[in-house]
């Protein structure tokens, strides 16, 4: 029986190992505060997606490129997990989703004193809104293409385009546009302001490619450890490193 015993735990151990001792690739865009080259461990979504994963288990290697490529690497098979991720329907054709580790609201940017006001995507469409490249930022206003969008490559390119008055409006997570103003250009806090209310609620998440072996566990494993993390504190220990890059309104 204590051989039987044995024999199993090895064979268990032999399934496990594999995946365990494989090096993740984990990527995301230039998005801070949640990913970044110059920011602490790449950025909080970076920083504790590479935590959970360690505690976990697992080898981790993490890199900070452009969206596209982000995009085109987890579809080929180049990249293992993509990090810094909003819930999206069209994204989840091709990744699975962990739970949520952080959460921000979406909102909209106007010139200070103006007064656009809207309760539905709908009421958007008098005016010129300046959107990023691929970004995602909520299903309906994604699907929205009767609304006058003007394509930037960055966040803090379409709040300064909403100062000078290029567009009307402007969007993204509270947390990104806070930062592009504080750490960027701190001259635009005196000439934007954010509009009444929030577009969505949106949270974070790492989304791991469905064709690579062992996604199954890898995500039951993240999801077990983040439970975990969240349990004894050290997930709120891990997001206080970031808390100076997360600025209050």
């Amino acid at each position: 029986m204590t051989r039987l015993v044995f024999a199993v735990l090895f064979a268990f151990q032999a399934v496990l190992a594999p995946l365990q001792a494989q090096t993740l690739s984990v990527v995301a865009d230039e998005w801070p505060p949640f990913s970044g080259e110059a920011l602490p461990n790449g950025g909080l979504s970076l920083d504790v997606i590479s935590a959970v994963l360690r505690r976990a288990g697992y080898d981790v290697d993490t890199q900070v490129v452009p969206w596209a490529r982000v995009i085109d690497g987890a579809q080929t098979g180049e990249f293992d997990i993509v990090g810094s991720l909003f819930e999206d329907a069209e994204l989840q054709t091709f990744l699975s989703y962990s739970d949520p580790f952080f959460s921000t609201d979406v909102r909209l940017v106007q010139r200070k004193g103006d007064s656009h006001s809207f309760t539905t995507v709908d009421e958007l469409r008098p005016f010129s809104i300046a959107v990023g490249d691929g970004f995602v930022y909520e299903a309906d206003f994604d699907r929205a293409d009767y609304l006058n969008k003007v394509v930037v490559t960055t966040t803090l390119q379409g709040v300064q385009m909403v100062a000078h008055g290029r567009v009307d409006l402007t969007l993204d997570s509270v947390d990104v546009i806070r930062h592009a103003i504080t750490h960027d250009d701190p001259a635009l806090a005196d000439r934007v302001e954010f509009a009444p209310g929030v577009l969505v609620s949106q949270t974070l998440h790492m989304g791991v490619r469905h064709d690579l072996e062992g996604s199954t566990q890898i995500i039951a494993d993240f999801n077990r450890v983040l439970g975990e993390m969240r349990d004894d504190g050290s997930l709120d220990a891990l997001l206080a490193v970031h808390a100076s890059r997360l600025i209050p309104e």
